[in-house]
């Protein structure tokens, strides 16, 4: 029996035909396409948010109402009773250029305004610096204990133009001057009215004495006494600071207690 060569052959033939068709084998002269599109996994849906709740009106932190102060008035009646010599201005003059400044001294003992004079005519002020005034009205109680022979002088309208100064002696006399200090009309003291009172307690006694500064009037009362009243418009002082002094001349010690120092609206 002839064997065939060409079986073997054809029979490898169709097995590779086969797996070719089956495999869908590139031999190269397919052009490459883009591979499938890669499988995203799916997503959570998104979360809805919640509608942003809207703040609360919380009313601002407003500070609790304070109280109001009072207003000062600068009417008032000063009684001492505490040390306020820090509200007042002194100064001392010398009718004697021999007198010694430092023998005039002031202070606040026991509810009183004390003032201790212990050498010849001194003259020393104290103003009341913290409020200003046009018309006004200025009382005092001033008792003597030492020597017979001072003033105890009210001042109105004290200012660097001058002032207004009502003396009342302790021997029972008194006047009414204009200190020009800026010699607008004659600088220096100038009296406007010059008497006596019989309503003066001389010696170691207590008097009550009143000045009323008034546009062009001034008057003067001595233990509720009208004692005078003048009409003033050459100098025209018209605002300024109130005031007190005490005065020696030919003999000390002279010993003043001012009780109170009261301000009132004349």
């Amino acid at each position: 029996m002839k064997h065939s060569t060409f079986r073997p052959f054809v029979f490898v033939a169709v097995i590779v035909l086969v797996v070719g068709m089956a495999c869908g084998i590139d031999f190269g002269t397919k052009p490459t396409e883009p591979g499938p599109e890669p499988i995203v996994p799916a997503t959570q849906p998104p979360v809805e948010q919640a509608s942003p709740i809207p703040p609360t009106d919380i009313p601002p932190t407003v500070a609790p109402p304070t109280a109001t102060p009072e207003p000062v008035s600068p009417f008032f009646k000063e009684t001492f009773d505490t040390d306020v010599l820090a509200d007042w201005t002194n100064f001392i003059t010398a009718g004697d250029p021999k007198s010694d400044k430092g023998k005039a001294k002031h202070s606040i003992e026991g509810g009183n305004l004390t003032f201790r004079i212990e050498d010849n005519y001194l003259y020393t002020y104290l103003i009341y610096t913290k409020q200003s005034y046009d018309n006004v009205r200025v009382e005092v109680s001033a008792a003597n204990r030492g020597k017979n022979n001072n003033n105890v002088s009210l001042i109105c309208r004290y200012s660097k133009d001058g002032w207004y100064e009502f003396n009342i002696a302790s021997n029972g006399l008194f006047n009414i001057l204009a200190y020009d200090a800026a010699g607008i009309v004659h600088k220096g003291y100038n009296a406007l009215y010059t008497s006596g009172s019989n309503a003066i307690k001389m010696g170691k006694e207590t008097n009550i004495y009143a000045i009323v500064c008034s546009d062009k009037n001034l008057t003067l009362y001595i233990n509720g006494e009208e004692s005078a009243s003048i009409t003033e418009g050459k100098y025209g002082f018209n605002n300024g600071n109130v005031g007190i002094s005490i005065s020696s001349f030919n003999v000390y010690p002279i010993i003043v207690d001012v009780d109170y120092f009261d301000i009132q609206q004349p």
